[in-house]
């Protein structure tokens, strides 16, 4: 239970004394060309490339890295949220070129689009044929092709398939009576 007497009182962030954080102060650096040589100055220290280098060979992408580097200097009151993300992509180019010197690949990106569609066809598809073995009732050849599909799509939910989708497959064959109201998807 959250103890009222320490918590917040609503609007005490607009009663508070202004600059209390530094992100609510000036810049401490306002050029982009300044706040992309401090990073790359943070970034040539060999101690500094040493743990990214660790960092990087654990999984970590370039994306999501930079984002966080120029998050922490804006809430440092280093440089402004603006400035952090038009200096991102070039601190990005940078520390890919220094991982390389590691022997280190950088990802731009944690996860593709392109893997995430599949994973969602993928999905669909383990769905469909769920859906499919389900609804024919008997084991013969069909049903047995249909299982040896869904083994290949889904490696990890091998046969027989989870009851879930079965659940999934059950719909309704006739539409439920809907209402008369603004939102309701009858006729108007």
């Amino acid at each position: 239970m959250t103890n009222l007497i320490q918590s917040a009182v609503p609007g005490q962030s607009l009663t508070d004394s202004p600059k209390n954080s530094p992100w609510e102060r000036p810049a401490q650096i306002s050029k982009l060309e300044d706040v992309v040589t401090h990073y790359i100055n943070k970034l040539a220290d060999e101690e500094v490339m040493d743990d990214m280098a660790v960092l990087f060979q654990m999984g970590a992408d370039l994306e999501t890295v930079t984002e966080t580097m120029h998050t922490v200097g804006a809430m440092k009151g280093v440089h402004t949220v603006e400035v952090g993300l038009l200096a991102g992509p070039i601190v990005a180019s940078f520390l890919k070129s220094m991982l390389s010197t590691y022997g280190i690949d950088a990802p731009e990106k944690s996860v593709s689009v392109d893997e995430v569609k599949e994973s969602k066809e993928h999905g669909r598809l383990s769905q469909l044929i769920a859906a499919a073995i389900s609804k024919a009732g008997q084991e013969d050849a069909g049903t047995d092709m249909l299982q040896e599909m869904a083994d290949v799509s889904s490696p990890e939910e091998a046969s027989p398939m989870p009851e879930v989708e079965e659940d999934v497959s059950e719909a309704p064959t006739e539409m439920a009576e809907q209402g008369n109201g603004i939102m309701s998807r009858g006729v108007v």
